[in-house]
């Protein structure tokens, strides 16, 4: 059963105009700099979305973004949904040929391979990043 909530993760400057379709209002939860592939800084915007309104806000994300080069993903344990420009792809976690296909998809856009890692999605929030260290103590 999925869970009530999807976490939701949208680059800023994705985004046509900057900023988030107003149906996301009182949905964010944070915003914070990224260094998408290890060189270009972004802006991450973090949101919870209701279950039952994902899949109609994944649409919206897709309306939303630049023609090229982005997406964003709502996700929680059992599915992502992957907004692409004007399209969104469904990946159920584990579903090899859902991340094959939805890999594709973003090919189509220009997006680079190292940033279509869905599968690594669920357990790492940009499994793009160079990994850090882990401090000592833990």
């Amino acid at each position: 059963m999925s869970s009530p909530t999807l976490r939701a993760v949208v680059i800023t400057e994705s985004l046509v105009g900057g900023s988030l379709p107003e149906t996301f209002s009182g949905m964010e939860d944070r915003r914070y700099p990224h260094l998408m592939d290890e060189r270009t800084p972004v802006e991450i915007i973090e949101l919870t979305v209701p279950s039952e309104r994902a899949p109609g806000l994944a649409l919206e994300l897709a309306a939303a973004l630049k023609p090229r080069l982005y997406y964003a993903h709502l996700l929680d344990e059992e599915r992502m949904l992957v907004a692409f420009p004007r399209t969104v792809v469904e990946i159920p976690r584990g579903d090899t040929e859902a991340i094959a296909r939805a890999r594709a998809v973003g090919a189509l856009f220009g997006i680079p391979a190292g940033q279509l890692r869905f599968a690594e999605m669920w357990d790492t929030d940009h499994p793009d990043a160079r990994a850090e260290p882990e401090a000592s103590g833990r």
